[in-house]
């Protein structure tokens, strides 16, 4: 299993938040998608298979979205995937909300609406407010 460090608001392994989609592939590589997450998204998201990242419309890193095949470390401790209740132990500002967990102080929001981790995303601060 790949290994990621997040440092919340700051980045999620070589990819920065914040920084432009041409820093962001260069950091994550060449082996990516390109696609449209919606209709109403802002601008296409790059799908390197196990990890999203999402740009808004200047082509800034917003949110990096890792899923399972990837464990994610935050200050030491592995927060992905595990159960819902070691997250926000790591992570205090993470509370429960209808899809998982979520921390608006440090943009994290943990997708898990059946109590399992399905992905975890790290974005900028104010992604969700």
């Amino acid at each position: 299993m790949l290994h990621l460090t997040a440092n919340p608001l700051t980045s999620v392994g070589p990819i920065k938040l914040g920084a432009t989609r041409e820093a962001v592939r260069k950091a994550a590589g060449p082996e990516f998608e390109e696609f449209r997450k919606s209709l109403s998204s802002e601008n296409t998201t790059d799908d390197y298979g196990s990890f999203h990242v999402y740009y808004d419309e200047d082509d800034t890193c917003v949110a990096v979205e890792v899923f399972p095949e990837i464990e994610v470390v935050v200050d030491g401790e592995v927060i992905f995937p595990t159960t819902l209740e070691k997250a926000a132990a790591a992570i205090p500002s993470l509370e429960r909300d209808d899809d998982g967990l979520l921390s608006a102080e440090k943009s994290i929001g943990i997708y898990a609406p059946y109590g399992e981790m399905e992905s975890i995303l790290f974005g900028v601060r104010g992604y969700y407010d």
